[in-house]
């Protein structure tokens, strides 16, 4: 009987043993598990965070782009919109006082026509052929509508630039830089023809944009009349 009360008291314990351990087993999962969590949950959070912070960056770009593209719309559009390209690329007139014609004025488009012949004869025909395409224009717009609104005053605001810079490359071609100097007097006429029409002085107005047709004119003569023709290579 001894023995068998033994035996029953060991199995008991034993089995107590083995409560305590699966218990403290399931308690140190427990506790790994709830350490885990947290981790896992901090690792969400930090993914979240992350994901905010590049959507926040990926909106400033967007935003900063459409600032530039703005900008840039806003400048062109100034460009557009300015006062000097709109007068430039108008029809209308820049004379104050109206269609009021200048004999004087109309007779001086035609001086552009006598360097033709010495432009052609040194080899410069482009230059030569916008010196007859200005005297068309200018006459046109100075003198038969002027004052007017007129297509001819955009022809002659394209042309006149054109005709201009051509021959002063053809001078400077053909005998150098100091032939090219005096036509800082033709452009002194032109600024002061500008100065007196906005004045509303027609008078004065006249005489320097008579002045300015006479002096683009007589410059190349000049250098002509002084330097002599540049024959063609090859004649």
């Amino acid at each position: 009987c001894l023995a068998g009360i033994e035996a029953l008291i060991n199995a008991i314990g034993s089995t107590t043993t083995q409560n305590n351990c699966i218990s403290s087993v399931a308690n140190m999962s427990t506790n790994s598990l709830r350490q885990r969590v947290p981790s896992l949950a901090e690792s969400t959070c930090s993914f979240a965070s992350e994901s905010d912070e590049e959507s926040t960056s990926t909106t400033q770009l967007t935003t900063t782009k459409s600032r530039h593209l703005e900008r840039r719309r806003s400048s062109i559009s100034e460009v557009a919109n300015s006062t000097f390209l709109r007068k430039r690329l108008s029809r209308q007139s820049s004379l104050p006082w109206g269609h009021k014609r200048s004999t004087m004025i109309g007779i001086s488009c035609f001086l552009f026509l006598l360097p033709i012949p010495c432009l052609f004869k040194s080899c410069c025909p482009f230059a030569a052929f916008m010196l007859a395409v200005v005297t068309v224009s200018s006459f046109s717009s100075d003198y038969l509508y002027s004052g007017v609104e007129s297509w001819s005053h955009l022809f002659d605001r394209a042309m006149a630039p054109i005709a201009f810079f051509s021959n002063i490359h053809a001078v400077y071609s053909l005998f150098g830089i100091i032939w090219v100097l005096p036509a800082i007097i033709a452009v002194k006429c032109h600024v002061m023809a500008m100065y007196h029409s906005k004045q509303n002085n027609y008078d004065r107005f006249v005489i320097f944009h008579s002045l300015w047709h006479a002096t683009g004119a007589g410059l190349i003569l000049l250098s002509f009349g002084v330097n002599g023709l540049r024959e063609c290579l090859g004649e």
